[in-house]
């Protein structure tokens, strides 16, 4: 245990596997990649049905690259997990970035102690600047914990880790979520988003009516723009809360002409 400890120190590495899931990010992973030699291994788990220059790119960073077809965030994730070897994992997206000082703060985490799970402050991105509302402020993500105390569950979007572990610590710094980056992007993620949550939430039983159709998404639009202070945020607010309603309706139409179908 000693050795290993002065082999850590020499090496300069973090007890930490970078979990990380793509499929066509090469401009983002080409921007991230390169700020993770903090860690003892990146394990990518790659769909196959991108491009295999994403694949190439992570090798060249010198990740772990395994082929696995998406089936849902959960189970993607849940595939990655199992082939991470570091006792903690660090869990990104590709669109991520940590600033320089949640990289320092995790220089000063208590690595052999596995009974706490760490989470970071969260400031998402939205065409090329912060969005400071619309229900996006003081977001808090739970990011870094010990593998053998981690799961992950099944959603097929919005998954979430499951930890057998109680305590829960709040490391300084920040992710830098660059989600939005362009307006295709803003476009196809609430579309995915919505039939993703679409099916899952038919799987747990819920139906639609043309009440949730008509009612929901402005009701959606009104939450973000004026309870939550979309409107502080200038257009980009404007567009974030307009893209939410229309995610929201998208999703609800969907169960909406299912619940039909399941009828006629």
């Amino acid at each position: 245990s000693n050795i290993w400890s002065v082999i850590r120190v020499m090496d300069a590495r973090l007890p930490i596997s970078v979990l990380l899931l793509a499929r066509d990010e090469h401009a983002d992973l080409a921007r991230l990649l390169p700020t993770l030699t903090f860690a003892e291994e990146v394990v990518v788990v790659w769909d196959p049905r991108g491009s295999e220059a994403v694949s190439e790119l992570a090798e060249r960073a010198g990740a772990r690259v395994l082929a696995h077809t998406f089936d849902g965030f959960g189970p993607q994730r849940a595939v990655a997990l199992a082939a991470c070897r570091a006792d903690w994992v660090l869990w990104l997206d590709a669109d991520e970035r940590l600033d320089a000082a949640a990289r320092a703060a995790l220089a000063r985490v208590p690595f052999a102690r596995h009974d706490t799970a760490y989470a970071f402050a969260r400031r998402t991105w939205f065409l090329g600047a912060p969005i400071r509302f619309c229900g996006w402020q003081g977001e808090s993500v739970l990011r870094l914990f010990p593998r053998a105390a981690a799961s992950f569950d099944d959603a097929p979007v919005h998954e979430q880790v499951r930890l057998t572990v109680q305590g829960r610590g709040q490391l300084e710094g920040r992710i830098e979520h660059h989600s939005y980056a362009t307006w295709e992007q803003c476009v196809d993620k609430p579309r995915s988003y919505a039939r993703l949550g679409a099916a899952r939430a038919w799987q747990a039983g819920t139906r639609a009516t043309g009440f949730d159709v008509a009612l929901r998404p402005p009701l959606r639009f009104l939450r973000q723009y004026v309870l939550q202070g979309g409107v502080l945020d200038g257009v980009r607010g404007l567009l974030v809360c307009a893209l939410g309603a229309w995610q929201v309706l998208l999703k609800y139409g969907e169960l909406w002409a299912r619940a039909r179908s399941e009828r006629a």
